[in-house]
């Protein structure tokens, strides 16, 4: 399965748009930590999962079943 790890400024963007109201980077950088998002640290900084965010379902038994079969 590949990755597609972009920075927390670029998932703001694409996720609520340039004229949205995105969260702020460190309740996205939570939900990182906290795994509700996917990604992970490299360094100090955290990046997005990008393509694994779009797989998401909503439903987290969903969700777990298909991150064991990828």
């Amino acid at each position: 399965m590949r990755k597609e790890l972009i920075k927390i400024s670029e998932f703001q963007r694409r996720k609520w748009g340039v004229g949205g109201t995105p969260l702020c980077s460190q309740a996205i950088r939570n939900q990182l930590r906290d795994r509700k998002i996917p990604g992970e640290q490299i360094g100090k900084i955290w990046y997005v999962d990008w393509a694994a965010y779009q797989r998401q379902t909503g439903n987290p038994l969903v969700d777990m079943v298909l991150k064991g079969a990828a």
